[in-house]
């Protein structure tokens, strides 16, 4: 059944990445957004700046357009009191990038504060 619940915050660091890595290999801006803080700095492309979670999901709704997921693969993750990230490789079918999310527990929920795409 939980497989059918709507993306939300995510009650553990855990759950976020798979969530998130879920969402990524399906080219789903709106469900990556799911776990956007409120505001956050994104960066595409060597294109960055500080968004609000909806200005966010359009410009990584933009780059899934341009760049059909071939394949991704987490290559590190890392969760504790003063560092939570996780690094990914996606393979599209224009190039291969780099993804770094970084992540912080806020009232109990962990939300992407920083996604770079490089």
């Amino acid at each position: 059944m939980a497989k059918y619940a709507p993306m939300c915050a995510a009650d553990s660091f855990d759950d976020l990445v798979e969530q998130l890595s879920s969402a990524l290999r399906a080219g789903n801006a709106k469900k990556v957004g799911s776990n956007f803080a409120s505001n956050l700095t994104l960066s595409v492309k060597r294109e960055d700046g500080s968004y609000t979670k909806f200005q966010a999901e359009l410009l990584l709704d933009e780059f899934f357009r341009s760049n059909k997921v071939e394949q991704l693969k987490e290559l590190q993750r890392v969760n504790n009191s003063s560092n939570s990230y996780v690094v990914f490789s996606l393979k599209s079918n224009q190039s291969t990038y780099r993804i770094f999310v970084k992540v912080v527990s806020a009232n109990t929920k962990f939300q992407i504060v920083e996604m770079r795409i490089e």
